[in-house]
């Protein structure tokens, strides 16, 4: 798990926004809240952003095996804690995977950092589960045998979503970010407010 803490409350934007929203009832709450909002949508983007500078994953794959929490605090200024869970993505879901379609009959290919090449499977495969589970994914024989008799096979895995956020660095960076896209858009919320373009509480 990975969590990013975006803090609005006593930076100077806030108190612009306080200035200059003061007699609109409802004003400087809208505008930040609006504000937030979009700061924590660009945090989203960018991490997804910053997995793919490393990672050889698609953005549509990485999302889809992203659980992203979102919690506001609105007691002293405003609070978002972005959180990012999930489960280790597939290999097959990275580039460089092969063969492309379900096969038995030949090894795999398969990677998931973009500074490596891919790594040859010998004893893997290529194969849709049926259901529940009824994904494509890279599986390889183990060596043993089913209760049943048959190859004992697991599927083969690339890190998950916060695994691939990776240090503390990373989680700053995408922080001190968002925290200025926060501070440019409520600029632009402060204006709409006052234009009359957002509706005032």
């Amino acid at each position: 798990m990975s969590v990013i803490h975006l803090e609005a409350a006593g930076q100077e934007a806030l108190a612009r926004a306080e200035k200059l929203l003061g007699d609109i009832p409802g004003g400087v709450e809208k505008a930040v809240r609006s504000a937030m909002a979009r700061s924590v949508a660009h945090l989203r983007t960018g991490s997804v952003r910053a997995i793919r500078e490393r990672y050889d994953i698609s953005a549509a794959n990485v999302r889809a095996d992203e659980n992203v929490f979102v919690r506001y605090s609105y007691q002293n200024g405003v609070q978002a804690t972005v959180t990012f869970a999930g489960r280790r993505i597939p290999l097959y879901r990275f580039g460089g995977a092969s063969p492309s379609r379900p096969s038995g009959r030949v090894s795999a290919w398969g990677h998931a950092l973009k500074s490596t090449s891919p790594t040859q499977f010998l004893n893997a495969f290529v194969a849709r589960m049926p259901p529940p589970a009824s994904h494509t994914g890279i599986f390889e024989r183990t060596g043993a045998k089913t209760s049943g008799g048959k190859d004992q096979i697991r599927e083969l895995f690339g890190p998950a979503v916060p695994q691939m956020l990776g240090s503390r660095d990373v989680e700053e960076r995408l922080s001190r970010e968002a925290m200025e896209k926060f501070e440019d858009r409520l600029d632009h919320e402060i204006n709409a407010i006052l234009n009359g373009w957002r509706k005032r509480l």
